[in-house]
């Protein structure tokens, strides 16, 4: 008598071809995965900048003069006692090794300077996407580092 052969799971063809779709499928994926998560960090640092604004004007409607230097330490803590009431922190997305408030003349626009190190600068897509959110700022490169320029406040 003949027995049946019991062939129970799958070809080599159908794992291939199954391992041919997810491979597919991730490098459609995985471009636009990071895109998204460069989105996120220009969100975050648009809101960092925002909060900085509003903790600068607070301080120049009490004080009639504008906060300058720097605003945090290397472990991201707000340092600037003229505006650390008013931030409660800072995301920091882009892992910048400072933001410095600093006027751009005696009684000039006041400027924010971010300062990154080389290797871990914002891509082109996240600086032109800033520049269209927030209009005027200046990008500045060296071999060291990347320091953007955005005024915060015009007077």
């Amino acid at each position: 008598m003949l027995k049946k052969k019991n062939n129970k799971g799958f070809t080599l063809v159908e794992l291939l071809v199954v391992i041919a779709i997810i491979g597919i499928l991730a490098v459609v994926a995985v471009p636009a995965l990071f895109k998204n998560i460069e989105k996120g960090k220009v969100s975050d640092l648009e809101a960092d900048i925002s909060a900085i604004r509003s903790a600068s004007l607070s301080y120049y409607a009490d004080n009639s003069t504008y906060p300058e230097g720097d605003i945090f330490d290397k472990d991201g803590n707000v340092t600037n006692t003229d505006i650390k009431d008013e931030i409660e922190g800072l995301s920091n997305p882009f892992k910048a090794t400072n933001y410095t408030l600093e006027e751009s003349s005696p009684g000039g626009a006041l400027q924010l300077k971010i300062t990154q190190k080389s290797g871990s600068e914002m891509s082109e897509n996240a600086l032109s996407k800033l520049k269209k959110d927030l209009g005027d700022m200046v990008v500045g490169k060296d071999e060291n580092s990347t320091t953007i320029t955005i005024n915060l406040i015009n007077k």
